[in-house]
């Protein structure tokens, strides 16, 4: 981190908007900055509507606003900043800390940066909170955000993902073969057979989509932000299969795994060790497991492993998944300070899959992705618009490269 910060600076003063209540933090966070050559405070507020006047006023390049606040709180400001002003803006709490739904809710709302105000306690020294603090504030005045109207109408276009596969059920009481259109049954989703009208074996007919691709997303600080606009935007109805490796502390990915899945259609599961990957789900793991990906059959299954020296998990998990499904590996790499994913993207395009970067301008820490796009050759750099349309059309591509589908089942 300490190495990353001394990379960061501003080409000119960023002009600072501080909305919150607390006389006694403001006056805190203006000592802390006072004597700052990279940040300039513009306005302060002292309660939501205040700051959306001053807001429209003085037009600041970075915005902290507190989610607690009388007359009108930090969400209430935050949604409207992003409907008519959008503006980058670093949310603080004092009850909230990083990882938590609010947390969460503020990201999901148009925050580029959450931070607890827990984190900035005089204990830790006034030079390296104020390090800290500019560091973020610099970071966030480097996110190109837009319009919330914008973000959910830029989807009008995408492609519908392709309608479930009708299957075969043999009847186990009279041996009549059934062909079953998914959709079919009562409200329970139980199928009667057509021959003598016994229930037929009821199983879920997602465990049994083809996997038209599996897509690897590489995700560090930062990225939750991106995921919570691509991954809650896509249908259940996906046939491919998305795995994402979060560089965040263990506690955060289980919270954060939790309300994603709460706010997608597609599943949202956290990954664990003997996992079979199926179609329409998202998993969640961390980079702190090393994960490979193994075939048996038609089951594909996750296995702990132990990656080669200069190998992260991300590199590990890209390559073995290339290593099996060769060009249906579709690799997207999102926000993060990590420098790690070079050799598994040099792997995805050895066997034909496709490589994604997510654009830096989307990206609270661009560090990971501009170290790809150093070192390896990608099909694109890509909105987060672009990275739903890809990963809706890649069940399609796999299909025109290799004429075939890969088959996930649970057993």
């Amino acid at each position: 981190m300490a190495e990353t910060k001394t990379k960061l600076s501003a080409h000119r003063q960023i002009r600072l908007l501080i909305i919150d209540d607390s006389l006694m933090f403001r006056r805190f966070l203006r000592e802390l900055l006072v004597d700052s050559s990279t940040v300039s405070i513009v306005g302060e507020a002292a309660n939501g509507l205040e700051g959306v006047e001053l807001l429209n006023k003085y037009r600041p390049d970075v915005v902290l606003a507190d989610m607690e606040m009388p007359i009108m709180d930090g969400m209430a400001v935050l949604q409207h900043i992003m409907l008519h002003r959008p503006t980058p803006t670093l949310m603080l709490s004092s009850i909230s800390r990083e990882g938590t739904a609010r947390c969460f809710d503020a990201l999901k709302n148009g925050a580029v940066d959450f931070l607890g105000k827990d984190q900035l306690h005089p204990g830790k020294g006034l030079e390296s909170l104020k390090n800290e603090l500019v560091y973020r504030i610099i970071r966030a005045s480097k996110v190109k955000v837009q319009s919330k109207t914008m973000i959910r109408g830029a989807n009008n276009h995408l492609s519908a993902a392709p309608p479930a596969e009708p299957r075969v059920i043999f009847c186990e009481d009279c041996g009549a073969r059934n062909i079953i259109d998914p959709g079919n049954g009562d409200e329970q989703g139980k199928v009667a057979c057509q021959q003598c009208g016994d229930l037929l074996e009821a199983l879920d007919i997602t465990k049994y989509r083809r996997v038209s691709y599996i897509g690897v997303i590489g995700a560090g600080r930062g990225s939750t932000v991106n995921l919570l606009t691509i991954i809650s935007r896509l249908p259940a109805e996906m046939s491919g299969a998305l795995i994402v490796v979060l560089h965040e502390a263990y506690d955060h990915i289980d919270s954060f795994a939790r309300y994603l899945k709460a706010v997608s259609s597609i599943n949202v599961l956290r990954l664990n060790e003997g996992m079979n990957i199926e179609a329409g789900n998202c998993y969640i793991a961390s980079s702190a497991d090393c994960f490979h990906m193994v075939a048996h059959s038609t089951n594909y299954t996750i296995r702990h492993s132990t990656p080669e020296p200069g190998q992260g998990p991300l590199d590990l998990l890209i390559s073995s998944i290339a290593a099996i499904v060769k060009g249906r590996i579709v690799a997207l790499v999102l926000s993060g300070e990590e420098l790690e994913g070079v050799r598994g993207f040099q792997r995805v395009k050895q066997s034909g899959g496709t490589a994604l970067v997510l654009n830096s301008a989307s990206c609270l820490c661009k560090e990971m992705g501009e170290n790809i796009l150093k070192k390896c050759s990608v099909d694109k750099i890509v909105d987060e618009g672009d990275c739903i349309n890809f990963l809706l059309e890649a069940q399609e591509t796999t299909r025109q490269v290799t004429g075939a589908d890969v088959v996930g089942r649970t057993g």
